[in-house]
């Protein structure tokens, strides 16, 4: 009996060691679940946190374009309270504790939070960039080029033939070499005040970066420049020489026209009231007058002292 009592007390030993390597195993097994998840979201969370400093730094980049132009334009800067910047606390540089993370329902909604907040990201780069493309035309009627008469694409033409608009009896349709490789459609109100035969072979000064516009059914791309008044207009003539392309410049307005004027901008809108012939008949901006280079100076015929559009 005895010997049987110490073979039975071995294996309730044996049996309980047995218990503790088991759950030692289980312990284990845990530690490598929870070790493998720990590893799986550190993997994401870098990812994530190289995305997101790529975003932060083009909306870093967007904002300085968007404030320089907002200076530029004369837009006030006003200190932003650093508690409204972008948080990235959700990407932090610290490791997280296994605790924090050991748990897969938190990790989803780490990285649920972690889309919201890219999406946040995004959406603010967007309205950065809307932003900043309505700032562009404002930014670019404040460049270095002023609004004078260099930007107007004045040149010597010749009007080769021209016939009166089929629609309509005030209208000329004339086609003008201004020395290029085709001549030009120019639709001119005219009718009333230069006879059809005056208009054929003539020298004329011409406008030519006026965006094209449709005239009765007839798309003009260019004017013909003439001294007005009420009561009479002439077309302003090049200086004897000129030929077909000569440049119409301007002491004291060096520069390069634009090669179409924009419509919204109102340029030449707002040159044309400078625009006058003065007591000799000849044409000048803000008195200066129409020049083609070793050539002369262009004028009207008659019309002193008048307008030119």
């Amino acid at each position: 009996m005895a010997a049987n009592n110490v073979v039975l007390n071995r294996l309730e030993q044996k049996g309980a060691e047995a218990d503790q390597v088991i759950e030692y195993l289980k312990q284990q097994v845990a530690l490598l679940k929870e070790k493998a998840i720990l590893q799986a979201s550190l993997r994401e969370e870098k990812k994530l946190r190289v995305e997101n400093a790529k975003l932060k730094k083009e909306i870093e980049g967007l904002k300085q374009e968007l404030i320089q132009a907002e200076i530029r334009n004369g837009v006030k800067q006003i200190a932003v309270p650093p508690g409204t910047s972008i948080s990235t606390a959700s990407f932090s540089d610290d490791v997280p504790q296994p605790t924090a993370v050991a748990s897969s329902p938190g990790s989803k909604d780490q990285i649920q939070g972690e889309d919201e907040e890219k999406k946040k990201n995004e959406k603010v780069e967007k309205k950065g960039e809307k932003k900043e493309k309505k700032q562009q035309p404002a930014a670019g009627s404040i460049d270095a080029k002023p609004v004078d008469v260099s930007r107007l694409d004045l040149r010597v033409g010749c009007i080769i033939t021209a016939e009166k608009h089929p629609d309509a009896d005030s209208l000329y349709v004339e086609e003008v070499d201004v020395g290029e490789a085709s001549p030009r459609t120019v639709v001119s109100g005219l009718v009333k005040h230069v006879p059809l035969d005056q208009m054929q072979n003539r020298m004329a000064i011409l406008l030519c970066n006026l965006k094209p516009a449709k005239m009765r059914g007839v798309v003009s791309q260019a004017m013909v420049m003439c001294a007005s008044s009420p009561e009479k207009v002439e077309i302003l003539a090049p200086p004897p020489g000129a030929v077909p392309g000569d440049r119409i410049t301007f002491e004291g307005f060096p520069g390069d026209p634009e090669k179409e004027l924009n419509p919204k901008k109102k340029i030449w809108e707002q040159i044309q009231p400078d625009l006058h012939t003065n007591d000799q008949c000849v044409a000048t901006y803000k008195g200066v007058p129409f020049e083609v280079k070793g050539k002369g100076v262009c004028r009207a015929e008659t019309m002193a002292n008048s307008g030119i559009k």
